[in-house]
């Protein structure tokens, strides 16, 4: 203690602690809904990708084809990334506040955090479940164009392997000449 400051009771102490320790957890919650947000504008680019691959599939485009799987990839490793820091933190949280992080529900979780944080969490999470589900459903209209061009290509290969010699050039001649 300084000098001239006057003795800090247990009870004010406390209170002081008390307010630290909140204002800490609000700082987390809103850490925590802010990488949330990220993970949602996140998945919603990998939606809007998995949109705009199908189309280059469709028109046969190799070249965009490959451009959208490596943004894919970089957009998977972002999120996956994002997840990470989200347990860390879920952790943090919950370690603070003397719980269990696995297998706490999303209603315990919101019960570390003041109302307007609660709210906010709610909102974010319910854009984060309608944007997995988009994804989900993307996903599964995308594995199956993938599964059908597999069937098809593996039917040209089949097709072309059996009249390998029928259109090949004769010796010493373009293979467009003329008959006549």
């Amino acid at each position: 203690m300084n000098e001239g400051e006057e003795p800090i009771d247990d009870n004010e102490q406390e209170h002081q602690v008390d307010i630290s320790v909140r204002a800490m957890k609000r700082s987390q919650t809103r850490q925590y809904i802010e990488l949330l947000k990220r993970r949602v504008a996140s998945l919603r680019l990998m939606a809007r990708e998995l949109r705009e691959c199908r189309e280059s599939f469709t028109s046969m485009g190799l070249e965009a084809i490959h451009k959208h799987v490596l943004y894919q990839k970089s957009l998977c490793s972002g999120i996956r990334a994002l997840d990470d820091e989200l347990k860390v933190l879920r952790r943090q949280m919950a370690a603070a506040s003397g719980l269990q992080p696995e297998g706490m529900s999303l209603a315990a979780f919101q019960g570390l955090c003041d109302a307007d944080c609660s709210l906010q969490l709610r909102q974010v999470m319910d854009d984060l479940e309608a944007v997995q589900k988009r994804v989900r459903r993307l996903n599964r209209v995308y594995a199956g164009l993938l599964r059908h061009s597999r069937r098809s290509i593996n039917v040209l290969i089949t097709v072309m392997a059996k009249y390998i010699g029928t259109y090949s050039p004769s010796p010493g001649g373009s293979a467009w000449s003329s008959p006549w």
